[in-house]
């Protein structure tokens, strides 16, 4: 059956179907082999290029490795917080300093901190205190929010709120919280 359609047409337009079958077949190539390299080839040709631009520049050079250095900083800061590479005796005394300030910043008064014990987990360190702060609601949920931002990769892994005293105007609470910091274990 496909012979005899084939033995029907001429040999000319034979030709160019196959011709044009012959393209379509090379296009597609083109497109799913080739062009990935190309593209590939032109982004890494762009980036050498601008490396050069760079090299051929000392003060452009230092400017972009200062660059990278504060992003560096930056993420260290985000990761760890200003706490990160300290002893534990000397996190201790800062925890405390930082605690106080930042319950100030928030309105309430830090009863205590206790630290707790210092436990390997894998590759990380788990240091935990016991905090006991005083205030108003609010207050306490500034100051929860500040020591997020302030200590780093910390968790409250428990808390508990009671109420201390109300007048006419305000609410004091007691709040105990357990406060759990992890970073990379000294090898």
């Amino acid at each position: 059956m496909m012979r005899e359609q084939l033995t029907g047409i001429e040999p000319g337009s034979l030709k160019l179907m196959l011709m044009l079958v012959a393209v379509v077949i090379a296009t597609a190539m083109a497109l799913y082999l080739v062009k990935p390299q190309y593209l590939e080839f032109r982004d890494r040709r762009i980036s050498y290029q601008m490396l050069l631009d760079q090299i051929d520049d000392p003060k452009h050079l230092q400017q972009a490795i200062d660059q990278q250095h504060a992003e560096i900083s930056e993420l260290q800061l985000q990761l760890h917080g200003e706490a990160g590479n300290m002893p534990v005796n000397e996190m201790e005394s800062y925890l405390v300093g930082r605690l106080q300030r930042l319950a100030w910043d928030a309105g309430i008064e830090l009863v205590g901190v206790r630290p707790g014990s210092a436990k390997r987990i894998m590759e990380f360190e788990e240091i935990s205190f016991q905090v006991e702060v005083a205030g108003e609601y609010r207050n306490l949920y500034l100051w929860l929010d500040k020591i997020g931002e302030a200590l780093g990769f910390m968790l409250v892994t428990n808390y508990e709120i009671s109420l201390a005293s109300r007048n006419n105007e305000t609410t004091a609470l007691d709040m105990r919280v357990t406060i759990v910091f992890y970073r990379a274990a000294d090898k």
